[in-house]
């Protein structure tokens, strides 16, 4: 029998579970990221431009964001001086998000107090679940992905 509030489909249950996932990753990044007068919105856009010199509507896009969102946390952080934008060769009006050497800093030091978080939160759970469970979003993912190409 059915329980109040329960969704009987299972996509429907998984897609809710991760919207709540996403919600508290994202308030523990908070947590991670607030001694050092960052966000978790700020964190991701210097992870996207670590990872690869991008620009914002490329971040916003594999973010799920808006552009205007991650447009306004790339300037705030180019005025503090954590990012820059750079010359993009395939493009002269889009430029790129690059890192700066004090931006690589701060990265650095919310990675430090992530591997804490992250070390204190896998101790609790069961081994291999977290692989499982990302193995599961990968598929989904991947699915989806080929959906939306169709469209």
């Amino acid at each position: 029998m059915k329980q109040p509030g329960q969704l009987e489909d299972p996509l429907s249950r998984f897609s809710l579970s991760v919207f709540r996932m996403n919600g508290l990753l994202m308030r523990s990044g908070e947590v991670i990221t607030s001694e050092l007068s960052q966000t978790s919105a700020r964190w991701q856009v210097l992870g996207r431009a670590a990872y690869e010199r991008q620009t914002v509507a490329k971040m916003a896009r594999d973010m799920g964001h808006a552009r205007q969102s991650v447009q306004r946390i790339a300037n705030a952080l180019a005025k503090e001086g954590l990012v820059v934008y750079v010359d993009n060769p395939s493009d002269q009006r889009a430029k790129l998000v690059a890192l700066t050497p004090q931006g690589q800093q701060v990265l650095a030091a919310i990675h430090d107090r992530y591997k804490q978080w992250a070390k204190q939160v896998t101790a609790r759970l069961t081994p291999g679940l977290l692989a499982t469970a990302a193995d599961a979003l990968a598929n989904v993912e991947a699915l989806l992905e080929i959906e939306l190409r169709t469209e």
